[in-house]
C-alpha cells in the first residue's frame, strides 16, 4: 500500500506514475489489437500531464465533458477534441465554442432537434464546421435518444446546414458488477441499428463512439470505430482488460 509522504497538507494529489503508464499503455495496446480508435475521456484526470501521455500512447483525440474543459486542454495544445454531453449552446458557450474552433478539429455532442436549432443559430456559419455527434441512449437512461429517434435530430441538423459526423453512447450501467455484458450487447445493438437507419437515409456515418471504461474493454470493431474509456488511468488492476473476451463473442 502506498505511503503518503510525512508533511503532505490535505487535500492533495498523489499519483503512482509507474501505474498511470500501465494503465495507459495497456488500454492503448488492448483498443489497438481489436482495430478501434482511443479517444480518452479526460473528465477524470483533467491535466495535460496525462493527457500528453495518453496521446503519445496512440489516442487520436481528447473527449471531455463541458466547453470549459475543451477550451481548457484546446488552449494547451490538443488538437483534436471531443465534447461528448448534449450541448445547449447559448451566447456565451457560442463565443468559447468559436474561439476553441481556431485551435482544435472540434466534435460536439446533441441529442435534439431543438438543441442543433439552437446551436446552428447561436453559431451561425461557423456551425457547419462542427463534427456533429449524436447521441444515443443505450440503456444509461441518461441522456440520448433512442436509435430510430435520430433520424430526426440528423434531418434538422442537415436542414440547419450542419454536418452529422457520427453517433456515440455513453453506457453507464457497465459499471454494475453484473450489468457489463449486458451492457456491452446493449451499447453495440444500440449504435448498430442507429448507423443503419442514417446511412439508409442519406447521411454518412464516420465515427461510431463508445464510451465506458467497462465496456471499451470488450469492444471490437464489429461495430464500433472508437472507444472512450477515462476512468481506468487512475485504476489500480487493469489486469482484466488481458482476458476479456471481444463483444463479438457475445450474446446479441
Amino acid at each position: 500500500m502506498a505511503t503518503i509522504p510525512a508533511g503532505t497538507s490535505t487535500p492533495h494529489i498523489i499519483i503512482d506514475v509507474e501505474q498511470l503508464e500501465k494503465n495507459i499503455e495497456k488500454m492503448a495496446h488492448r483498443v489497438a489489437s481489436q482495430g478501434l480508435k482511443l479517444r480518452p475521456h479526460a473528465k477524470t484526470h483533467k491535466m495535460l500531464e496525462v493527457a500528453g501521455r495518453q496521446l503519445e500512447a496512440g489516442a487520436v483525440g481528447l473527449t471531455v465533458a463541458t466547453v470549459g474543459e475543451a477550451l481548457s486542454f484546446a488552449l494547451q495544445g490538443v488538437a483534436k477534441i471531443f465534447i461528448a454531453y448534449p450541448l445547449w449552446v447559448d451566447e456565451s458557450q457560442a463565443q468559447r465554442i468559436q474561439e476553441l474552433m481556431k485551435r482544435a478539429k472540434l466534435s460536439i455532442g446533441t441529442d435534439s432537434v431543438q438543441a442543433v436549432e439552437q446551436m446552428a443559430r447561436m453559431l451561425g456559419p461557423q456551425a457547419a464546421k462542427i463534427r456533429l455527434m449524436i447521441e444515443i441512449d443505450s440503456g444509461h437512461h441518461r441522456s440520448g435518444v433512442s436509435p430510430h429517434d435520430a433520424l430526426a435530430i440528423a434531418e434538422a441538423a442537415r436542414a440547419a446546414g450542419m454536418r452529422v459526423h457520427g453517433v456515440f453512447t455513453f453506457p453507464g450501467h457497465s459499471y454494475n458488477p453484473d450489468g457489463i455484458d449486458c451492457a456491452v450487447n446493449d451499447e453495440h445493438k444500440a449504435l448498430a441499428e442507429a448507423t443503419r437507419i442514417l446511412r439508409e437515409a442519406g447521411f454518412t456515418i464516420k465515427r461510431i463512439s463508445g464510451g465506458s471504461t467497462p465496456t471499451a474493454a470488450l469492444s471490437d470493431n464489429s461495430v464500433l470505430t472508437e472507444v472512450r474509456p477515462g476512468g481506468l488511468c487512475f485504476w489500480r488492476r487493469a489486469a482484466s482488460m488481458s482476458s476479456a473476451a471481444p463483444a463479438s463473442t457475445r450474446s446479441p
